[in-house]
């Protein structure tokens, strides 16, 4: 099983490809009990946030639901859980994208831990619209995906042509694509009504011939959320200055926010970490998650229920360098736990 994916334009053009091996499923193991929080909280939920959510909400205590990537393993969910002092609330996971037979292989299902609850917990799927052999897939497939995740959580999430404006999204015609789109949400839901489509691009402007108006691939009345996906890189956070060119320019983190918001819909930061492996990166930086996690709270803020999940990708292979529960960006690792435990509702 294979999974390729891109957390950067601006990274593929430099490296040509990135690609990663889903790592082994592992068996299912029981969520962690919610332990103590810590004594010493830099944060507090109510005045970053001006609210005290209900903390039966989420279980991590968080305003909006907070995971991650784990690897494809349920013990490394666990595991990273009791490492951050907080349950995780969504764990995302990556269909095999090479042909759609094995698109159809529901190996990704044993991502989530055995106390996951699907009524309270999220199950996020990336889904491409197409396969890497250019096939869209026949009806009936479309129809049982939609049975398979509604079978882990029937209002699961489905990141649908994830990163459309870069990598491997086959977005060259919007035309084409939309129609593509709606088919795929049509199918789907058909089976699992439930479900919540995620319209995910990746910060910053179209690249590798993809279509410039990124915005022009959103399909309304098919979109139950808008997304992003945004790491430490070119330029890093690593001055105010970089940090609000991230956040102020065209297609930035501010642009599909209001873009959400303008919608009526909830925004999500569904792929995001430090990535110490590439050179433009701010390597192990502690920055990045202090403006990361003040951004998220300054709009739940002003905009409560506005932001939806918060997912890190806790990915440690040589190409990403984006694990933080590991010994391979410790600083960084430090100020994300900081942050999370600060805003955490005890």
């Amino acid at each position: 099983m294979r999974r390729v994916h891109s957390f950067s334009a601006a990274l593929a053009a430099a490296t040509a490809i990135l690609a990663g091996a889903a790592a082994v499923v592992a068996p299912a193991v029981d969520a962690p009990g919610r332990p103590p929080a810590s004594p010493a909280l830099s944060y507090d939920l109510v005045a970053e946030t001006g609210q005290a959510p209900d903390p039966t909400t989420y279980a991590s205590g968080l305003p909006w639901s907070d995971g991650g990537f784990f690897g494809h393993s349920a013990t490394k969910a666990r595991d990273f859980a009791t490492w951050r002092g907080a349950p995780v609330d969504n764990v995302v996971a990556y269909t095999t994208r090479t042909t759609w037979s094995a698109e159809l292989n529901n190996w990704w299902a044993s991502s989530v831990p055995a106390g996951f609850d699907p009524a309270r917990d999220d199950f996020i799927l990336s889904v491409p619209l197409w396969t890497d052999d250019g096939m869209a897939g026949g009806d009936q497939g479309w129809k049982e995906l939609g049975r398979q995740i509604a079978a882990v959580d029937p209002n699961g999430l489905v990141r649908l042509g994830w990163e459309m404006n870069c990598c491997f999204s086959h977005a060259t015609n919007v035309a084409q694509w939309r129609k593509q789109f709606s088919r795929a949400v049509n199918l789907m839901r058909s089976t699992a009504p439930g479900l919540q489509i995620v319209f995910n691009p990746n910060e910053g402007a179209a690249q590798n011939g993809t279509v410039s108006a990124i915005e022009s691939l959103y399909v309304k009345g098919k979109v139950d959320i808008i997304a992003l996906d945004a790491y430490d890189w070119w330029a890093p956070f690593t001055t105010q200055a970089n940090i609000n060119s991230h956040f102020t320019k065209k297609y930035g983190w501010n642009y599909w926010y209001k873009f959400a918001r303008a919608r009526g819909l909830p925004f999500a930061l569904a792929e995001f970490s430090v990535s110490s492996a590439a050179a433009g990166s701010g390597g192990d930086n502690p920055k990045f998650f202090d403006a990361t996690y003040s951004w998220l709270s300054a709009k739940a803020k002003s905009d409560p229920g506005s932001i939806r999940f918060v997912s890190l990708f806790d990915e440690g292979a040589s190409y990403c360098g984006c694990a933080i529960s590991s010994s391979q960006n410790p600083k960084a690792a430090k100020a994300y736990r900081s942050r999370i435990l600060g805003l955490r509702h005890p």
